[in-house]
């Protein structure tokens, strides 16, 4: 007797939305293998866990959750177990050493390998692709499996040519390279007609992103072309590739949001040059500077690390200062953790523990002043809210965003997509509540 339940997957993700997005594309191959997701461990055939190494934390997570697969594969030595992604690229035949019942590991260069690793790991054992090609990834985008709309990711390049001493990313990504124009364009065409309204532009340098005579201002003004599409964000940006040209795209394109994320990592100059960011504070500032002058309702956002190697007290205070002086409307702060083979771990000076996460604590507990504040003065305000489903806070209110990416919770019965101008009546530092106005329309 044939067992006839259709093959399942699950696949957790950790990390930023390149590996959100991955995880579709990987998705998508497993559709196309004829294997049906799944959310309980126990029912899955393939269990692939796409990781992130930017931090240890997260690292060590994907450890942790691996010790707990083991007794599952003890139990059913048909499972395929998976290590993908930034991990598998850093660690690579360790992951082999470390937990010997994985199968399959794979670096985020290999992605439209994944069928041909799978069958190979089913063969013989195991398999792993480490390969980081300089060539762009040929991936057709209609394999990818979406998440719901209204909103699309879509990569334009892979890898990064920077070299700052924290980073791991450059050799877990590999260089860039970038996406023709017109493949890019393409596949938002074909995200506009599938009914998504809102597109996000990944790269992990994304405005290094250029192509003969293109960069990604060209790219701004050609996707707001494309009839459909509403609106239009990239992310994650280096302040020394933000050149005038994409700044006055995001004051002149009208689908372009009027959000930024824009990582300072540190407010002080010698924190800066032991980092290699590649500018200095003022030069920072004055890009923010410009940005709020030319475009009504700027927002943004930034990355900050605290305890970098050499930070003294005076230099995390100009940090602390930065963040006062900018206001942000969001900060992602960590405390340095020290990534294998990087530069930084050379650096004389380790901040302790305890004082790197006392640092922490400080800056978190400021920014979380400063965004009570701007979101509280945001009361009485109305806000075109693009609905993306329903909220986490268990109270039956729908969630949607702000242009300026501001989250909002509102009652009512509208659907995802739709757009509506809803009034804010209650400000918390990190999303509003609001009460509907009138509907905008369907994406």
């Amino acid at each position: 007797m044939t067992d006839s339940r259709p093959k399942r997957y699950l696949i957790s993700t950790w990390g930023c939305q390149m590996n959100q997005h991955d995880t579709e594309k990987m998705a998508g191959v497993l559709a196309g293998l004829g294997y049906a997701p799944t959310l309980d461990d126990r029912e899955a055939d393939i269990i692939l866990l796409n990781t992130c190494s930017v931090r240890e934390k997260a690292e060590s997570k994907v450890f942790g959750r691996l010790g707990r697969l083991r007794h599952l594969k003890i139990a059913n030595p048909d499972l395929l177990i998976g290590v993908v992604g930034c991990v598998a690229q850093q660690a690579g035949e360790g992951i082999f050493r470390r937990a010997p019942f994985v199968d399959l590991v794979m670096g985020p260069r290999n992605l439209s390998r994944l069928g041909e690793l799978i069958e190979k790991a089913r063969r013989e054992g195991r398999s792993i692709g480490l390969a980081r090609d300089d060539d762009p990834i040929v991936f057709p985008s209609g394999t990818t499996a979406r998440a719901s709309g209204p909103k699309a990711f879509v990569t334009v390049m892979e890898g990064c040519d920077k070299s700052c001493t924290y980073c791991i990313v450059p050799f877990t990504r590999g260089r860039e390279v970038y996406r023709p124009p017109v493949e890019i364009l393409a596949e938002v065409r074909d995200l506009a007609a599938q009914g998504y309204c809102e597109i996000e532009f990944l790269g992990q340098n994304v405005n290094a992103y250029h192509d003969g005579n293109h960069d990604l201002a060209s790219l701004l003004y050609m996707a707001d072309r494309v009839p459909g599409i509403r609106r239009v964000r990239f992310t994650t940006s280096h302040p020394g590739h933000l050149k005038k040209t994409i700044m006055d795209a995001i004051r002149d394109v009208p689908t372009v949001c009027n959000h930024l994320h824009l990582p300072a990592q540190s407010g002080c100059d010698r924190v800066l040059k032991a980092m290699n960011r590649g500018y200095t504070r003022a030069r920072y500032v004055s890009k923010i500077d410009y940005l709020k002058k030319a475009v009504p309702g700027m927002a943004f956002s930034t990355d900050v690390i605290v305890g970098f190697p050499g930070e003294t007290d005076p230099e995390f205070h100009e940090t602390l200062q930065l963040l006062r002086e900018l206001e942000f409307d969001q900060v992602y702060a960590f405390a340095y953790s020290p990534r294998p083979g990087t530069e930084a771990t050379r650096i004389e000076g380790a901040v302790p523990d305890k004082v790197k996460q006392e640092r922490l604590r400080e800056l978190l507990g400021a920014q979380e002043l400063i965004q009570a504040r701007r979101n509280e003065a945001l009361v009485g305000r109305v806000f075109e809210v693009l609905v993306d489903g329903i909220g986490r806070l268990d109270n039956g209110l729908l969630k949607g965003r702000t242009r300026c990416n501001r989250i909002v919770h509102f009652p009512g019965t509208a659907r995802r997509g739709d757009s509506l101008d809803v009034r804010i009546t209650h400000g918390h530092p990190h999303s509003l509540i609001g009460e509907p106005l009138r509907e905008r329309g369907a994406a």
